[in-house]
């Protein structure tokens, strides 16, 4: 019931708006035509062939055959045609637009001068160019118009009208009264329960009919409200015939449901008995078991979900042993990487010795940096590292690639002493300086310096790798920029071996970020958490 009649006050709203928006259409003409330059300077000889002409075009959408319009000044008289004048000096409507602020002004219902007939005005005043009032154009609108609009609102047998705030409705005969079984007092005091934009007032307190007026505010016009009145009975038939029929449907399918689960009971608990079967040989360690029942309904799919959850143990148990088997191979693989180490170093140690022996003393100290080199490297099974067995690695590198390249490389190291105690993952510098050598310095084909710089930034280890070499060209650095960013690999293998090994260590607590201008060089800045010893598990 209280949807229907929030379907029906929705309903008058929008025809309300309807009848605004003509409304709305006939002030905006005489709003044009006020604008017309004859009209605003008030030259009457230039007007009079405008406003006959308005009159013959415009007049079926105003619903006047002789004067549609007219056009007088300040004293209130105006011209409509040759035959007829009107004088509306005197006229409420005139006063308040030309003594106010008012746009326009929608007058009550006054009896045209040439047929007698019932009209409303739109008092529009002319403003000259310099914003003065000097005269006046109202468009009369037939009152037939608007009481086709209202007939054609039909809606549950009820009566539609206009009416102004205060009760006066326009053009209500008695017989509509007598039909709507209002009286003229009875508009009054539904006037005055009205206090909203749009609403219901129940008349039943006002003259003792069982009765609903739907009200509603027309906008574009000064106190017009749409008004609907529609019988409760009319109203509710259909509510009644609602409730009736949900009554006789629910009763009937109370009967029916209850058929339904006598008949469907034993279909639903009988999987779940055998699905409960199943469980218990699961958790006995029966992973073998499968659920073999048909369906589409709930318990199919959690049978489906249990079978993939068995087939998923039974995989995950075969996993864990061929994991433990790999576990026990790498174990083996770990002895005897013991043992290898130990050879390659007496091997160097040998070859070392017979160059010294043939005072081959470049090739000693080679094979000697070498040495410290897979030394470093190997760490006896390490994967952290102080930072200056790193440093003493990447030092132990350079001179080998010094010796190499005849002295075109050269490098400075500027090693603060509290972080030359900070562990890091071993060789991620080296990589680093390998690029800044094959990507920056050697195409360069000129001497080139390498800057390494270690030091305490806060909470922070920085790590500064940085070179005069060819640098990277804007478009290429922002691509390794990117793809190391979304961990792509690239031909910067070094460097992205350091990238994944760093975020596998500390995470997102660590950043790479890489520095370059073409002709100039490239600078690598490596951020990471400061670790000492005590805060890292050793691995022997």
């Amino acid at each position: 019931m209280q949807q229907s009649q929030e379907n029906v006050l929705n309903l008058i709203e929008a025809k309300s708006i309807e009848i605004g928006s003509w409304l709305n259409q006939r002030v905006s003409e005489i709003r044009i035509i006020r604008e017309y330059p004859a009209c605003k300077s008030l030259d009457f000889e230039r007007c009079k062939p405008y406003i006959s002409n308005l009159n013959k075009v415009l007049k079926e959408n105003y619903g006047n055959q002789q004067e549609t319009f007219a056009i007088g000044g300040m004293d209130g008289k105006g011209w409509v045609n040759d035959k007829i004048t009107i004088d509306i000096s005197n006229r409420d409507y005139f006063e308040i637009v030309m003594n106010s602020d008012m746009e326009y002004i929608v007058s009550r219902p006054v009896v045209s001068k040439s047929d007698n007939k019932e009209i409303f005005l739109i008092c529009y005043p002319i403003v000259n160019d310099n914003g003065e009032k000097i005269g006046f154009i109202n468009g009369s609108i037939a009152l037939d118009l608007i009481s086709k609009i209202t007939d054609q609102i039909d809606l549950y047998n009820g009566v539609s009208w206009i009416m102004y705030s205060d009760g006066t409705p326009y053009k209500v005969s008695d017989e509509w009264l007598k039909h709507s079984e209002l009286k003229s007092d009875s508009l009054d005091l539904i006037a005055k329960h009205i206090d909203n934009h749009s609403g219901i007032i129940d008349t039943k307190a006002i003259n003792g009919k069982d009765a609903l007026v739907f009200y509603s505010q027309v906008p574009y016009a000064q106190d017009w409200i749409l008004c609907t009145l529609i019988d409760k009975a009319e109203l509710n038939v259909v509510s009644n015939q609602v409730i009736n029929i949900i009554i006789i449907s629910a009763a009937a399918i109370l009967v029916l449901a209850s058929i339904i689960a006598l008949a469907f009971s034993e279909s639903i608990t009988r999987p779940i008995k055998i699905l409960k079967e199943q469980m218990l040989e699961v958790a006995s360690g029966n992973f073998d078991v499968k659920y073999t029942g048909k369906g589409r309904d709930e318990i199919s799919v959690l049978a489906s979900v249990f079978n993939k959850m068995t087939s998923d143990l039974k995989n995950l148990m075969n996993q864990v042993k061929n994991i433990e088997q790999q576990k026990r191979q790498a174990e083996l693989r770990a002895l005897q990487s013991q043992i290898n180490p130990h050879f390659l170093y007496n091997t160097l140690d040998t070859i070392q010795w017979k160059a010294l022996k043939h005072n081959a003393t470049d090739v000693a100290d080679m094979i000697q940096l070498l040495s410290g080199l897979f030394r470093i490297s190997l760490s006896s099974g390490k994967e952290m590292i102080p930072l200056e067995y790193e440093i003493q690695h990447v030092d132990n590198y350079l001179q080998i690639q010094q010796i190499r390249y005849n002295d075109k490389i050269s490098y400075h190291m500027k090693i603060d002493n509290l972080a030359k105690k900070c562990y890091i993952p071993k060789i991620i510098i080296q990589p680093l300086v390998e690029n800044s050598i094959y990507h920056g310095l050697k195409p360069k084909r000129h001497q080139g310096d390498i800057y390494i710089e270690c030091m305490i930034c806060n909470d922070d280890l920085q790590i500064i790798v940085e070179d005069n070499g060819i640098g990277i060209e804007e478009s290429r650095l922002d691509l390794l920029i990117f793809n190391l960013k979304n961990r792509v690999e690239s031909n910067h293998y070094g460097l992205y071996n350091v990238n994944e090994r760093l975020l596998m260590t500390y995470g997102t607590k660590c950043t790479i970020q890489i520095i370059s201008e073409v002709n100039v060089g490239t600078k690598i800045i490596i951020r990471i958490p400061i670790q000492k010893e005590g805060d890292i598990c050793l691995e022997h």
